[in-house]
């Protein structure tokens, strides 16, 4: 299948990444299937023309709902497994379930979206054929998630292993405004701007980039000092202090997607800060 063959695109989990990405596609000509937990998003998916759906994995209340939206040419599964341990603990059957319902439907390409904290802290960079990976609960989950479908010979899969989300309703100012003695200052930060969140994805689907894994990160790093205090300057006026210490960290390698000619929107971080405040 090519990309003239895709027609309907499903995604599940129409939040901060996943809405705009739908209102994306259906500004660009594909139908567009969404799914939302929150009943009271329904409305707001349809005025935008993206069909909506229902849908709360693993216990979905009506399977017709869910085969009605796996109708569809390719799937984007944007389901995060969440931080703490009784969000994450389920993880694993809806994915599950997922790829059950997924194996019935005619749906044969997946992209899902996967975070770099599958990576350890290895005071080094992680390319996509990195094998240092991170022991935390959050990072196996995802981990598991993504070989519960890459291991389905029937399904071409994609992962797209995404750094820290930033962009509109995420400014990263409000992390760390006014407070002192932070640990770690000078580790290099991993982030994406969420217009290149978009475009990975609409580059694997454009250049048919199918049963691999990507990097999104912005390929600068600068510190996390420098690029905290002057995001919580911005928005709060306020110092964000950190120690001028460099223990563990990783820093993300996008060369891969990059390869491909993805030019990124907002490669650099400092630079997106500073514009984003004159705006």
């Amino acid at each position: 299948m090519d990309i003239n063959q895709i027609k309907r695109i499903a995604i599940i989990g129409c939040g901060w990444l996943g809405f705009p990405l739908a209102k994306h596609f259906q500004k660009n000509g594909y139908l567009v299937n969404g799914s939302t937990t929150n009943i009271n998003k329904l409305q707001l998916l349809a005025e935008n023309n993206i069909a909506p759906f229902l849908i709360q994995l693993p216990n979905t209340i009506d399977e017709n709902s869910l085969a009605h939206f796996l109708n569809a040419d390719l799937l984007i599964i944007n389901v995060p497994p969440g931080r703490s341990e009784e969000k994450g603990a389920n993880y694993g059957d809806k994915m599950e379930h997922l790829k059950t319902e997924v194996l019935k439907s005619n749906i044969k390409k997946i992209i899902f979206i996967s975070s770099t904290s599958v990576y350890d802290e290895n005071n080094g960079w992680h390319t996509e054929e990195s094998n240092s990976f991170a022991n935390t609960a959050s990072g196996l989950r995802m981990l598991a998630a993504e070989k519960t479908f890459t291991a389905v010979k029937e399904l071409d899969v994609t992962v797209i292993r995404m750094a820290g989300l930033i962009g509109p309703e995420r400014h990263p100012g409000r992390f760390f405004a006014g407070k002192e003695a932070i640990p770690n200052g000078l580790v290099p930060v991993n982030l994406i701007h969420l217009e290149d969140c978009i475009g990975v994805i609409e580059q694997i689907i454009n250049q048919s980039l199918w049963n691999q894994t990507f990097n999104a990160a912005a390929p600068t790093h600068p510190s996390k000092s420098d690029f905290y205090d002057l995001a919580s300057r911005q928005l709060y006026n306020k110092r964000a202090q950190f120690i001028k210490e460099k223990k563990d960290f990783k820093i993300i390698s996008a060369d891969k997607i990059v390869s491909t000619g993805y030019q990124f929107k907002h490669p650099d971080l400092m630079q997106w800060l500073v514009q984003n405040h004159q705006n």
